[in-house]
């Protein structure tokens, strides 16, 4: 069994090795299909050393989803545990305005524009938990 949860007051002092981007493209929001997971998935990937998470968060929406001009903020702290002990991230929304090319095709089939949470999900407890989040957040 996956748990997921928020983590309210985070910093990046709990060593986020992961973050999430919820981005909203004119009226839908911005899956990615993975190639080695086969299901839809928000924008997502680790920080790499050294690397905060706003930073790691603005590289892996451009890579991915080929996003130009967007903004962006963190909407939360969040912990994975799947049985094997928690794990932190952190959750971001942004508002992309343009797209570009893909740079991360070796991880990413092709980028989608869903109004609702697409049925085919990559990691379902965690990308279904994380969506209702930031589009509560969106509004």
């Amino acid at each position: 069994m996956i748990t997921v949860e928020l983590i309210s007051g985070g910093s990046d002092s709990l060593k986020v090795t992961y973050v999430v981007i919820a981005a909203q493209y004119r009226e839908g929001w911005l899956f990615v299909r993975h190639r080695r997971r086969g299901g839809f998935e928000l924008p997502a990937g680790h920080s790499d050393d050294g690397e905060e998470s706003l930073a790691a968060a603005v590289r892996e929406l451009t890579e991915e989803t080929g996003a130009r001009d967007f903004i962006m903020e963190p909407v939360s702290y969040y912990s994975v545990d799947s049985g094997s002990g928690r794990q932190f991230g952190r959750l971001f929304y942004a508002e992309v305005q343009s797209l570009g090319e893909i740079v991360d095709t070796a991880e990413v089939a092709r980028v989608r524009v869903f109004r609702r949470m697409p049925r085919k999900l990559s990691l379902p407890e965690v990308m279904s938990f994380l969506f209702r989040v930031a589009r509560q957040h969106a509004g």
